[in-house]
């Protein structure tokens, strides 16, 4: 080979380099219809989780204010009855919790793993973002194993009340007894065999995650670079006021004082209920009537106050939600030409990485209104109230409409993020952030802007 062969090779090799490093870009990998059902549940199993705790606990709110305040309107409404009626099948909803998400977390991520496999195959120029790489953090086996985990506590938990009840007391020596034993006992044995199978599995996925983590590791820096020289060479585009991240500011504080405002009221109305009883076994006080009329307000004003502050935060959670989606459609009218661009990364990086309406909309619909429809099952169902059968219907319906409805908006906003973030890293070319460097950002962000304040404040003159 002369030295001309040996020229024009090094230069075509160069220039399929230069046209590899062109085309690699980041992207939002595009959903199936699987990953995205799979990533749904898993958000709002979660959310009804905390959602579930949270109602409880109002509803707890709820019973003690009636019975200080409102007495003769709370025993008519047995509403202490529906409170008690409501503890048992509490518990029940824990131990299917602790089940439910981890198998949905394995579910999550077998769908993604397959699908970062065929994209990578299919796509060799598209490197996933580091949010959809972060997907395979933990593997399907592991997730089932903590699942395995969670059935094998509640065995021996279950097994171990059924033995020491038996060994204690004669009369709980019954066959059912001896044979919820037996079966915890069998439980216990096969949890131990299959988390030894669940080992050799997880090796196996940790092999596939590991190549897929080889391949990126080379692509990852090359699109980084590919995507800061498009960056570069893009001219500076000044985004629209709604894509500035002050758009939220005014509403986020109104959010930060009704968050504060419902723990002061909360507090303040746990004064009453210290008042009457200052610990769980002492006796319940009763002072005269000054003092007595002092607590029974307290505790109704209080639980007003609770109420009252809910709704505004609901409200403005609303709000919050409204403007969420009304910059999301703002940011794809912006890019909808498909020119290159360049905006400051605090814009980019917010539009890539804060959550999405649609994702807390979904959250909240499972989290705000299907536990209170579950307890009111579970609360009529163990009362004789009279209305108690058409209220459980109209909870039931609750029950099986609210996550049918959660499921679909969350599925839509996830096939609609990938595809409206895919256009903005198109004409942005933003690189790749993540979470954690916009949290970084931000909070040197907030460091620059405090020391901007205490300099003026020290050059301003003295009165």
């Amino acid at each position: 080979m002369t030295a001309r062969d040996r020229t024009v090779r090094r230069r075509a090799q160069r220039a399929r380099a230069g046209r590899e490093l062109r085309d690699l870009r980041f992207v939002e990998v595009p959903e199936t219809r699987a990953s995205a059902f799979a990533r749904t549940a898993v958000g709002l199993v979660n959310a009804f989780a905390v959602g579930a705790g949270a109602t409880w606990l109002l509803l707890l709110v709820a019973a003690i204010v009636g019975d200080e305040a409102l007495g003769d309107l709370s025993r008519a409404l047995e509403f202490d009855e529906f409170l008690r009626a409501t503890v048992l099948p509490l518990f029940g909803l824990a131990a299917v919790l602790a089940l439910a998400i981890p198998l949905l977390g394995a579910l999550d991520a077998a769908t993604a793993l397959r699908l970062l496999e065929h994209h990578v195959t299919a796509n060799p120029g598209q490197v996933p973002s580091a949010a959809h790489r972060g997907r395979l953090a933990i593997l399907p086996a592991r997730h089932l194993r903590r699942a395995v985990l969670a059935v094998a506590v509640i065995t021996m938990a279950v097994g171990g009340f059924c033995l020491l009840f038996a060994l204690v007391d004669d009369e709980g020596r019954t066959p059912v007894v001896w044979t919820v034993v037996g079966v915890s006992a069998a439980l216990v044995v096969a949890w131990l065999v299959v988390r030894s199978l669940l080992l050799g599995v997880e090796e196996g996925q940790e092999a596939r995650r590991a190549e897929l983590e080889v391949g990126w590791a080379r692509s990852v820096v090359a699109a980084d670079l590919a995507e800061e020289r498009r960056r570069e060479a893009s001219p500076v585009a000044d985004p629209p006021a709604l894509l500035h991240p002050g758009f939220f500011e005014r509403v986020d504080r109104a959010l930060v004082i009704a968050v504060c405002a419902l723990f002061a009221v909360g507090a303040i109305w746990f004064v009453s209920v210290w008042l009457r009883q200052p610990c769980k076994r002492c006796d319940e006080r009763y002072f005269d009537e000054p003092v007595e009329r002092f607590i029974d307000g307290l505790s109704l004003w209080g639980g007003v106050a609770i109420a009252g502050v809910l709704v505004i935060t609901a409200a403005l959670g609303i709000a919050r939600l409204a403007m969420m989606r009304r910059v999301e459609l703002a940011a794809v009218r912006w890019v909808a030409d498909g020119g290159p661009r360049r905006a400051p990364e605090e814009v980019a990086d917010a539009l890539l990485l804060d959550p999405r309406a649609g994702r807390w909309a979904s959250s909240a619909i499972v989290a705000a209104i299907m536990p209170l429809a579950l307890f009111v099952i579970a609360g009529l169902a163990g009362t004789d109230l009279g209305t108690a059968r058409p209220g459980v219907a109209l909870a039931v319906a609750v029950v099986v409409a609210a996550p049918v409805l959660a499921t679909w908006v969350g599925m839509a906003d996830l096939r609609a993020a990938a595809r409206e973030r895919n256009l903005l890293r198109a004409a942005l070319s933003p690189g790749d952030p993540d979470q954690s460097s916009l949290a970084a950002r931000r909070l040197a962000e907030q460091r620059r802007r405090s020391k901007r304040d205490r300099r003026a404040q020290r050059r301003a003159p003295a009165g």
